[in-house]
């Protein structure tokens, strides 16, 4: 059959199994692939980089500049000939996403010249390179009447003028940044302004804040100030907020700052100290469905927090409820970051005793340390030496997240009759047994991951790494979907294998 005879959907399939290089080959050959590699179809679908000024000269800049629905133009000097064969390139195309990483001076180049070009842009990403003190009194006006969204990370003096703009996220809280958001008070549906907690412009925020009305505000989150009635006032202002998330410098936190926020859903806590009695008295009166307390600290360890509607938590690090987590029976949801010290096996007997709702699970330890629930070999208690075998009471539990965990040597066997129909492992060690009795235990499991994992001995064909072999997981567990992503395989010398492989 000629290709020339086949359908453009059935021709689509058939690319979609190539690399991006070998698609660009393939268009070369006759005029019927050139459109089909180059249709609009192919083309939404990729995230072209611009990494130099030289990359306008390759043979395909200018169709897959026209077409792309996505670009990320790198860190480069652009002359003005090159610019303007960007604003040719790309005028009046569809271009939904644009993402800028450059100096000051050049993003601010890149951005007067693109901006007018690309009619339907609706995302703004721009990152500006250097340090504070490279900051220079250029101001980059963002004007456009389709942006919704803008992302503005680094130093800079920005003006925006957007319609239509409904999301704004920057780290750059200055003079220009207030003003601006002022006059967005009117549109805005999410401000996230995480910058630093030592800006003198802080004061100014919360005073825009508190002087306009925000209708249409949904999601917010800011730096705190050292005082709350800013705060207050400014949570006054906003009648439809569900979303908070607030950075502290470690002061008291009752509950009472975001009393005014009558229809808060979702609170994010970082670097408070919580009066754990007050805030109770807050949580009996709100109607808060997700809690995330990130580096925070309880006044009092010997009340904890306590809550019925809550529904999903987040804490990180595990430090500051290694005796008591929070009280939570409605919960569903449960994201544990603790220390590699953490007594896990203490944590799970509280996980099963207080959330006996509980469907989703991830314990983790904090990036560069590796935690450990290996079991204890002077104990005879079956639920002291494998902490995992707490599973069994959790009936709800379908989900489970370990992440940088050393699972050697763990009887997974003991947790026979879980419900556990997913799980997610990450950073973690594990041995080719642990894998297989996993598999056999977990008659519902359906999805498991090795991401970025280390697989050591034996037993290193149940990892399917043999092809030939008919012990591996995946035909042990058939209706399970078993994937690798990065994975360390311990050296083996019978295999000759190399340290890194990509399954």
């Amino acid at each position: 059959m000629n290709i020339s005879e086949l359908p453009p959907e059935m021709m689509d399939k058939i690319f979609a199994y190539l690399t991006f290089r070998e698609r660009l080959q393939v268009s070369r050959t006759c005029k019927l692939c050139h459109e089909l590699i180059f249709c609009p179809q192919f083309c939404k679908r990729l995230f072209l980089y611009l990494r130099s000024s030289k990359d306008l000269e390759k043979p395909y800049a200018r169709e897959m500049l026209a077409r792309c629905r996505n670009i990320m133009i790198m860190c480069s000097n652009y002359d003005d000939h090159q610019l303007r064969l960007l604003k040719d390139y790309m005028k009046g195309t569809s271009l939904k996403l644009l993402k800028v990483w450059a100096e000051n001076h050049t993003a601010k180049r890149i951005l007067e010249t693109i901006l007018k070009a690309v009619p339907e842009l609706k995302n703004l990403h721009l990152v500006l390179l250097g340090k504070s003190d490279q900051c220079t009194d250029e101001i980059i006006r963002i004007t456009h009447q389709k942006l919704k969204r803008a992302v503005l990370i680094g130093h800079g003096n920005y003006e925006i003028e957007c319609s239509k703009l409904t999301v704004l996220r920057s780290d750059q809280v200055n003079e220009k940044m207030v003003r601006s958001i002022g006059c967005l008070q009117g549109q805005l549906q999410v401000l996230q302004l995480c910058g630093y907690r030592h800006s003198p412009h802080i004061g100014a925020v919360y005073n825009v804040l508190s002087h306009y009305h925000w209708d249409h505000l949904r999601e917010l989150e800011l730096i705190s100030s050292s005082t709350t009635d800013g705060l207050e006032k400014s949570l006054k202002q906003m009648p439809c907020l569900q979303k908070l998330s607030l950075h502290g410098n470690y002061q008291i936190f009752t509950g009472e700052e975001v009393g005014a926020a009558t229809c808060l859903s979702e609170l994010t806590l970082r670097g408070y100290c919580i009066d754990t009695d007050s805030f109770n008295k807050f949580l009996t009166r709100s109607s808060l469905k997700r809690i995330s307390l990130l580096n925070c600290i309880c006044c009092s360890l010997e009340v904890p927090l306590k809550s019925d509607s809550i529904k999903e938590l987040t804490l990180e690090p595990m430090t500051m409820c290694q005796k008591l987590l929070p009280v939570f029976p409605s919960l569903e949801k449960l994201d544990l970051q603790g220390m590699d010290k953490t007594d896990c096996h203490h944590t799970l007997l509280q996980i099963c005793e207080y959330y006996p709702k509980l469907e989703r699970l991830t314990l983790c330890v904090v990036p560069g340390q590796i935690g450990t629930m290996r079991p204890t070999p002077d104990s005879t208690n079956v639920t002291a030496t494998n902490s995992f075998s707490l599973l069994n009471k959790l009936d709800k539990l379908k989900d489970l997240h370990l992440n940088r965990i050393d699972l050697t040597g763990i009887d997974w066997t003991i947790c026979e009759g879980s419900n556990v129909n997913y799980i997610h492992l990450k950073g973690c060690s594990i041995d080719g047994t642990g894998a297989e009795k996993i598999v056999r235990t977990f008659k519902h499991l359906r999805t498991f991951y090795f991401d970025y994992c280390y697989l050591r001995q034996p037993r290193a064909d149940l990892f399917d790494i043999d092809k030939s072999s008919t012990d591996g997981l995946h035909w042990l567990a058939r209706y399970c979907k078993i994937s690798y992503h990065d994975i360390h395989i311990e050296e083996l010398l019978e295999l000759r294998i190399p340290n890194i492989l990509f399954l």
